[in-house]
């Protein structure tokens, strides 16, 4: 599902400043390090014309410092922060531009994918159960169970169910397409056997544990790097489903800068994929609705020249479709292919 707070950026005036750097904070040096970066930053951004404004907000957001090895994502209009966010993973290099669209396509490789997923932290007194919708939105859930000692088969089979119950409840309400079990060992093989599947993964985790004290780092770090196996495995079953319409008598899929802007503008893409590499420095013409989108050698009135790696990308946002980033193994012709919603 599209983000809105991305394609609301449509309806914001640029210039756009489009900053991605490193914002590592784990050195002695770490302050010294983030001023020399905020200050180049800034330097950069005003050589390129950046008004007071667009320079004192960017400044104002990347100030803000989080502990550890992560990123910083800043978008502002021509006014203010649009969107400032703590990537977990900072950028391969910085990246700083000023131009008339905001540049999407690092923040939507480098953040957290959105992937709706229950996590469930159970031993025989019960489990603790979290997780996020398919609109982001945090859901939590404690079940008590009733402490009784485990059968010689196993826990007993009362709390187990109640259990496997709950976590279904929970895994339905958020639409998840990923269950995470983790805790006492025993207990979460048996609860995972009891869960309704429903065309969901449901997958034991080691980290994990209901007790006071126990390492949730550990179990953060599971957490997140089954997010992100499950978002690289929804990103090949695309990448496989675009290759197989593409080469399929009526299928519905498209490639190349022309034939991706026509189906824009028709307001026939479901989802676009990206790879910004092979893209590179192509350019676009684009009219006041970015949905308007033509290839740069089709002149036509009341329209701007505009790099195609930042007209696309919110084009295909305007028009309420996904944007998926793809690198390395399949890159569509031109690097930009999209699944339409009709033939």
């Amino acid at each position: 599902m599209p983000d809105p707070t991305l394609r609301e950026l449509a309806d914001h005036e640029g210039p756009f400043a489009s900053v991605y750097v490193d914002n590592t904070h784990d050195t002695d040096n770490a302050a010294a390090q983030q001023r020399l970066r905020r200050r180049a930053v800034r330097a950069e951004l005003s050589e390129k014309g950046a008004t007071p404004a667009i320079l004192d907000a960017v400044d104002d957001a990347l100030a803000a410092a989080t502990p550890g090895r992560c990123g910083r994502a800043i978008i502002t209009d021509r006014r203010s922060v649009v969107i400032a966010e703590t990537l977990r993973t900072p950028p391969p290099q910085p990246v700083v531009r000023l131009s008339p669209l905001p540049y999407l396509l690092p923040l939507l490789a480098l953040r957290e994918p959105v992937v709706p997923y229950v996590v469930a932290v159970v031993d025989r007194s019960g489990a603790d159960l979290s997780g996020v919708d398919m609109d982001g939105h945090r859901l939590t859930r404690t079940v008590a169970g009733d402490d009784r000692p485990a059968r010689a088969a196993g826990p007993a089979q009362y709390d187990i169910a109640a259990t496997a119950r709950e976590v279904t409840r929970l895994a339905d309400r958020a639409r998840a397409s990923l269950v995470l079990v983790a805790g006492d060992v025993t207990t979460r093989a048996a609860v995972c056997e009891a869960i309704a599947p429903r065309n969901r993964r449901v997958v034991q985790l080691g980290a994990g544990s209901r007790a006071a004290g126990s390492n949730a780092p550990d179990l953060d770090e599971e957490i997140h790097r089954m997010l992100h196996e499950d978002a690289d495995r929804r990103r090949r079953a695309l990448a496989d489903l675009f290759d197989s319409e593409l080469h399929r008598p009526d299928g519905l899929a498209e490639e190349g800068v022309s034939g991706i802007s026509a189906a824009l503008r028709a307001a026939n893409v479901d989802t676009l994929l990206v790879d910004a590499a092979a893209l590179g420095d192509r350019t676009v013409r684009v009219g006041r609705d970015p949905t308007q989108v033509r290839p740069a050698d089709r002149a036509h009135d009341h329209t701007w020249q505009r790099r195609a790696d930042e007209a696309l990308p919110l084009a295909a946002l305007a028009a309420r479709a996904e944007v998926v980033t793809c690198t390395g193994g399949y890159a569509p012709a031109d690097g930009v292919g999209a699944l339409l919603r009709h033939g």
